[in-house]
């Protein structure tokens, strides 16, 4: 498959995960605008990921930029980020010139669903988006809990949620979004002490297993730095960088 056509899965599935999050969020809205998804979420000001809006085509977005920011100014929104392919310099260029400064960015991947060959085993357990929160809260340390609170408001069936368990425990857990005919993986995590283990690719396996029974027939994900060397074991490849481009008030 052409990859331009995991790029636009993989940035469509973005998107609809961005319109989740924030219209879930306590006091969040959805921002449907030309060429952009994304949300605004009042009760998080200093978020830049709740407060965000995805660029699905370039040209379009960047001509709604001034619409975007007077939204977050007049939402009382203190920061708030743009996602946008890397390699898109005529939108970063506007960015840089419009007072964004680019904060983060990881690699975009993807693959024929069928190509990826799984690790381990695909005998993880379903999950409460809950404890996907907190076991990400602890992958990443976050003490405030963040993620637990922004995916538990969320409706249960909104997402295909995996766990993976040791001595009653979950220590390794995944989302799937089915949009489409693409599995969009994200908010995979192992717990510090489980780490390399083999957990994460078993929560992968049954992600995938799953999506092939329903008919997806490719698979996208945001990776980390530390997470691209398991999705290219697996059989995933690089298709971009994903940037967050954060303003600030």
């Amino acid at each position: 498959m052409d990859d331009a056509i995991l790029r636009a899965r993989l940035w469509d599935g973005f998107a609809r995960l961005q319109a989740l999050l924030g219209g879930h969020a306590a006091g969040g809205a959805v921002v449907e605008m030309p060429g952009l998804t994304g949300s605004v979420v009042p009760r998080a000001l200093d978020s830049p990921t709740l407060n965000a809006i995805v660029v699905q085509d370039a040209e379009h977005a960047m001509a709604q930029l001034a619409d975007v920011e007077a939204m977050f100014q007049h939402a009382g929104v203190r920061r708030w980020g743009v996602w946008v392919e890397g390699e898109a310099r005529a939108a970063t260029n506007v960015l840089r010139k419009s007072g964004l400064s680019m904060t983060a960015a990881s690699p975009g991947m993807g693959a024929e669903i069928e190509a990826v060959e799984p690790l381990g085993g695909d005998d993880a357990d379903p999950a409460d988006l809950q404890i996907v929160g907190k076991v990400n809260d602890l992958a990443y340390g976050n003490r405030d809990h963040r993620l637990e609170r922004t995916l538990s408001p969320l409706p249960p069936n909104a997402l295909n949620a995996y766990r993976v368990d040791k001595r009653g425990r979950a220590k390794a857990v995944a989302l799937a979004l089915h949009h489409g005919e693409d599995c969009g993986v994200s908010f995979v995590a192992t717990t510090p002490d489980a780490r390399r283990q083999g957990l994460a690719a078993r929560v992968m396996a049954k992600a995938l297993k799953d999506a092939r029974a329903v008919g997806c027939t490719t698979t996208t994900l945001q990776a980390t730095e530390v997470g691209e060397r398991l999705y290219k074991a697996l059989g995933y490849r690089h298709l971009c960088s994903m940037e967050l481009w954060e303003k600030r008030r």
